[in-house]
């Protein structure tokens, strides 16, 4: 509920600048511009209850520092021998292997 209030309170924050900033342009003073303290206020309270019961009070955090394998760095990005995973070569084999043959450096 305090997140639709946060919420209203920034579109009502937008709509009252947009009157203020209608008004300075109409009475010819736009050159004087700067935020009044109350559309200020308003726009840091409805930020503040946006972030507070939007953000910290949902707890859907997760846990970053969470993996599912315990493998080190090395072991991950092993490979003994030094080929591409994917590549030209990868897409291309299966063409160059119906042309020439196995052409496999492995066999």
């Amino acid at each position: 509920m305090l997140k639709v209030i946060g919420f209203l309170l920034l579109i009502h924050s937008a709509i009252s600048l947009i009157r203020y900033r209608k008004h300075l342009i109409y009475k010819d003073m736009a050159d004087q511009y700067h935020i009044p303290l109350d559309i200020l206020m308003e726009i840091i309270v409805g930020f503040a209850l946006n972030m507070f019961f939007g953000v910290i009070l949902d707890k859907k955090f997760a846990n970053i520092h969470q993996f599912p394998h315990k493998k080190t760095y090395d072991q991950a990005f092993q490979r003994p021998n030094f080929r591409q995973p994917s590549g030209r070569g990868g897409v291309l084999q299966s063409v160059v292997r119906d042309k020439i043959g196995n052409f496999d450096i492995n066999k």
